[in-house]
């Protein structure tokens, strides 16, 4: 079925101006007081659209919701834990569902299901817009599934490392993609585009280019790095314990999975498992690593000769912790990829040598 048949619309969300509360929300009922909140301390007139909350899904909080409840606003409006701030233009797959909240679960699933099944993917929240004034568990809701627009991050990347007829040729058939276009077609666009790529360009370029189109890390979550590694330098004049308060921050926070090793000047980071059950029961080496692997572009192709520099992708996710925390940048290699028959993912963050001086 399209998109238009599920009821999904593609659309674009202005840059706004909200006034929002951030929380961990034990309950979701509890919205209603989160809502009534904004509402009493903001003047009807300066209100501009229905309520929203963003749901956060790489969160250090172990209980509930990581949540940032909300309102567009006219004018900023600063009281107490009430905040003002712009919110980014974002580009989504919306889909309203009506109906009682205890349903919810099946139109996300829906929404979601779409999303996968034509390899698009979501940078790491959602958005829900409270259609029915304030009322979250009323009959319309909206659920917004943020795209992260993979392919043109690429072309902007490769414009800005090999220029513009670089662009041009990695970037041949871009334009026969559409939202439509199925995983399997989006997968193959991507292996000639990889392997145009290798012609084209360095290990240390094809690195830049391919790590700078990564998930967008939470800005919230690298600035608890940042804090850690910050602190710790004013306590010390080696930036490689820095580097293990880090490390041991990241290994007692739920929100960053597997605890990371560091060897020298040398960290050692290995991703968890996207589906720990199905890895666990797998039944062969290939469903295992169909289990492990976060990349709906790949999870089902991943013995179709896919060049091992699309894993860079994966590594940009470290690279963004790495660099956020210490301020200066790091140069990530792929050691184990289920992309190469390995039955993990696992990254080394090798150091700037000049970490001394940072």
């Amino acid at each position: 079925m399209t998109l238009k048949e599920l009821g999904i619309k593609h659309k674009t969300i202005e840059e706004m101006l909200v006034t929002t509360i951030s929380l961990n929300l034990k309950e979701r009922k509890k919205l209603y007081t989160v809502l009534d909140e904004l509402t009493k301390n903001i003047p009807r007139e300066n209100i501009m659209g229905p309520p929203f909350c963003i749901f956060q899904f790489v969160t250090s909080i172990k209980e509930g919701f990581d949540v940032e409840v909300g309102l567009p606003v006219a004018q900023a409006v600063e009281i107490g834990r009430i905040k003002t701030r712009i919110l980014p233009e974002m580009e989504v797959l919306s889909l309203v569902h009506k109906g009682p909240v205890e349903e919810l679960k099946e139109t996300y699933g829906k929404l979601y299901g779409c999303a996968s099944e034509h390899g698009l993917i979501s940078d790491e929240f959602c958005r829900e817009v409270y259609l029915e004034s304030n009322d979250p568990d009323g009959d319309e809701i909206e659920l917004q599934f943020v795209l992260h627009n993979w392919n043109e991050l690429l072309g902007r990347n490769l414009e800005r490392v090999l220029g513009e007829e670089g662009r041009r040729k990695a970037m041949q058939g871009s334009d026969k993609l559409t939202l439509e276009s199925t995983v399997d077609e989006r997968f193959h666009w991507v292996k000639r585009v990889m392997e145009r790529l290798d012609k084209l360009a360095d290990e240390g370029q094809k690195y830049d280019i391919i790590s700078s189109c990564a998930h967008v890390f939470p800005g919230g979550q690298i600035e608890k790095l940042k804090s850690v590694y910050e602190k710790e330098r004013t306590k010390t004049d080696d930036p490689l314990k820095a580097v293990d308060a880090v490390i041991e921050f990241m290994g007692e926070d739920p929100g960053w999975g597997e605890r990371p090793l560091r060897k020298g000047n040398v960290i050692y980071s290995t991703k968890q498992p996207r589906d720990p059950k199905g890895y666990k029961n797998a039944k062969s080496e290939s469903e295992k690593r169909r289990s492990y692997c976060f990349c709906p572009l790949m999870r089902n192709h991943l013995d179709e000769d896919m060049s091992i520099i699309f894993c860079y992708c994966g590594a940009g996710w470290c690279r963004q912790q790495w660099e956020g925390a210490i301020g200066k940048p790091v140069r990530i290699e792929v050691v184990k990829s289920v992309l190469k028959g390995d039955d993990v993912c696992q990254f080394a963050i090798h150091l700037p040598e000049d970490i001394e001086s940072s």
